[in-house]
């Protein structure tokens, strides 16, 4: 598990997140992190929890989807439709997508 919550992080996410392959909890919630999330994430098979909750602008060009259960990206400055991959992640138990700026329906899986 790794918590970075609220540590004052500010700057972009490294594509070498996407080499700790045994990684099953990412806490990045309450950061200025910007730009995009790195497609590598895409390479965590074993993440089961993602909280990106209140990052300064987001978006998200992995062209996989995460093996996710918990997958919380609320207060992200998002804007546009929600992306049908999103109907893709096996076993997603909980998605947030609060205080975005984007429409559509959420996909079927």
């Amino acid at each position: 598990e790794v918590s970075l919550t609220n540590e004052g992080l500010s700057g972009t996410i490294p594509p070498q997140l996407g080499d700790i392959s045994l990684l099953k909890h990412l806490s990045l919630e309450g950061n200025s992190i910007s730009g995009t999330i790195p497609s590598e994430t895409g390479e965590l098979s074993q993440l089961e929890r993602l909280s990106l909750h209140g990052w300064a602008t987001t978006r998200c060009t992995a062209t996989r989807c995460f093996a996710t259960e918990y997958l919380y990206l609320g207060s992200n400055h998002l804007s546009g439709t929600i992306p049908a991959r999103l109907g893709d992640i096996s076993g997603l138990g909980e998605l947030r997508l609060n205080n975005n700026r984007i429409s559509g329906t959420i996909p079927a899986r």
